[in-house]
C-alpha cells in the first residue's frame, strides 16, 4: 500500500511543479504590469511637476503684454512666444482652466472672493478669473483663483 502512495505521490509532483509554475508565471507578469504602471505614474509626476515651472514664466509674459501700450514688433515677438507656451502646454496634456459663468467647483476652482447677487440662478456662479488653473489630464495641478456670486443677505 504504501508503493502505491509513493507511486501517486510522483504522479503529483509534475503537475504540482506546473501549478507553481504557472502561479510564478502570472506574479511575475502582475509585477511587470505594476512595475510599468508605477514608472509611467512617475514619468507623469516629473512632466507635471516641469510644466508647473513653465507656467508662471507663461503667465507673467501675459501679464506683460495685457500691460503693455506699445503696438510693435517686440510685442509681437511676445505674443508669440505666449503661443509657444500654451501649444507647448497643450502638446503635453495641459488644459487651462478659466472657468467665467461656469458653476463653481471646489476640486477645479479656489474662490478667493465672493460678490453678493439678489438673482438666485446666479449664486455660485463664477464672476472672474484671478489666475488661471490647470489641469494634466483629470489631476488639477493648479486651481484657477476665482471670484464668486453669493445670495445677498
Amino acid at each position: 500500500m504504501s508503493q502505491k502512495k509513493d507511486k501517486t505521490e510522483k504522479k503529483k509532483k509534475p503537475e504540482d511543479y506546473k501549478n507553481l509554475y504557472t502561479r510564478a508565471l502570472a506574479d511575475y507578469q502582475n509585477l511587470q504590469k505594476e512595475t510599468a504602471k508605477e514608472k509611467e505614474e512617475f514619468a507623469r509626476y516629473v512632466k507635471s511637476n516641469m510644466i508647473m515651472e513653465f507656467i508662471p514664466i507663461y503667465e507673467n509674459l501675459k501679464i506683460a503684454v495685457e500691460h503693455s501700450e506699445y503696438d510693435n514688433q517686440w510685442l509681437k515677438g511676445v505674443e508669440y512666444v505666449i503661443k509657444q507656451f500654451e501649444d507647448m502646454l497643450a502638446n503635453n496634456g495641459v488644459q487651462i482652466i478659466s472657468p467665467v459663468g461656469e458653476d463653481f467647483n471646489p476640486t477645479e476652482h479656489e474662490a478667493v472672493e465672493k460678490v453678493e447677487t439678489e438673482d438666485k440662478k446666479q449664486v455660485d456662479k463664477i464672476v472672474k478669473v484671478i489666475k488661471q488653473g490647470y489641469k494634466m489630464g483629470d489631476k488639477v495641478i493648479q486651481p484657477a483663483k476665482v471670484i464668486v456670486y453669493s445670495l445677498k443677505k
